[in-house]
C-alpha cells in the first residue's frame, strides 16, 4: 500500500473510512452469523407453510361454496320454469281450475318473481280481456300511422307491473285490492252447485263467490266468461262480472258492475 501510493497524499478521512470498515465488518458477520443461526428463519418458513396451507384451504372453501351456490340457483331456476310451464293457460285445466289458478296467482302475485300473479292474469285472458286491462290501467292496446292499423308491442312485464300497482293501491278504497291480499278481508272461495254453464260452442260461464274466512259471509260475487283457445282447447278468460256485497262498496244489492270496463 505504502509503495502504490508513494509520492502521494491520501486525505486523513480516507484512513477514517478504512477503521470504520475494519469495525463494521466483523460485526456485519457476527449478525450474519446470528440470523444463520437462530430458529427464526425455520419459524418464518414454518408461518409461510401454514398460511399458504390456510390460504389453500379457504380457496378449497370458498371454492365449495360457490359450488353449492351454484347449486342451488340451478335448482331454483329449474323450480321455477316448471312452476311457470305449470300454470294456465294449458289444456289440462278445467274452467273451475282456470278461475282456482287466476285467484290463487293473484293472492300471491309475486312468487315465484316478480309480479308472476299478474302475468298469469296476461297469458289467460283472451284478446278481448286483454284490451280490457290494458284500457283499465291506461294503456291503448294499438294505435294508428298513415298507413295502416298496427297493434302496439306493450312489453308483457311494464303491464303486469302496472296492473299490480293499479290492483294494490289504496286498499280501503279499492274493491279489488282483496284479490291480491290487501285490506281487511280474507277470503274463501265459493262454487255453487249448478252455476256453471257450458254452452257446448267453446264458451262457458262460471259463477265464483268470495266469503269471509272468518265468518263465512258473502263479500263477493264474480261471474267469470270463458273462452276456449282455438289451438289446443285451453280455457281463457273472456270477462269478469263483480258484484260486491260488502258495505263499504256495495253500490245497491242486486246491481251488477263490471269489475274492469269492458270494450269491444
Amino acid at each position: 500500500l505504502t509503495m502504490s501510493m508513494k509520492g502521494m497524499r491520501i486525505p486523513s478521512y480516507y484512513w477514517l473510512i478504512l477503521a470504520l470498515i475494519a469495525g463494521i465488518t466483523p460485526c456485519h458477520h457476527a449478525f450474519i452469523t446470528t440470523i444463520g443461526a437462530s430458529s427464526t428463519p425455520k419459524k418464518i418458513k414454518a408461518n409461510v407453510v401454514v398460511s399458504y396451507s390456510q390460504k389453500k384451504k379457504k380457496n378449497d372453501d370458498d371454492d365449495d361454496d360457490d359450488g353449492i351456490l351454484r347449486e342451488r340457483l340451478d335448482r331454483l331456476r329449474i323450480e321455477i320454469v316448471q312452476e311457470e310451464l305449470r300454470r294456465p293457460p294449458h289444456p289440462n285445466f278445467t274452467a273451475r281450475e282456470l278461475i282456482e289458478e287466476v285467484l290463487e296467482a293473484l293472492l300471491h302475485p309475486y312468487d315465484p318473481l316478480p309480479d308472476a300473479g299478474f302475468r298469469t292474469m296476461l297469458r289467460t285472458a283472451t284478446q278481448k280481456w286483454r284490451r280490457a286491462i290494458f284500457h283499465s290501467i291506461g294503456i291503448s292496446s294499438s294505435s294508428r300511422n298513415k298507413n295502416k292499423k298496427t297493434e302496439m308491442v306493450v312489453r308483457e312485464d311494464l303491464v303486469a307491473s302496472a296492473l299490480g300497482v293499479a290492483m294494490e293501491r289504496l286498499p280501503q278504497k279499492n274493491q279489488f285490492a282483496i284479490l291480491v291480499g290487501e285490506g281487511d278481508y280474507e277470503y274463501i272461495l265459493d262454487f255453487p252447485v249448478g252455476n256453471h254453464l257450458d254452452y257446448e260452442d267453446g264458451t262457458c260461464w262460471v259463477e265464483c263467490r268470495l266469503r269471509d274466512k272468518e265468518t263465512n259471509q258473502l263479500l263477493v260475487i264474480t261471474g267469470w266468461a270463458l273462452r276456449q283457445r282455438d289451438e289446443d282447447g285451453a280455457w281463457l278468460v273472456d270477462s269478469i262480472d263483480w258484484q260486491d256485497f260488502r258495505d263499504e262498496f256495495r253500490p245497491g244489492i242486486g246491481r251488477e258492475e263490471s269489475w274492469m270496463e269492458q270494450t269491444s
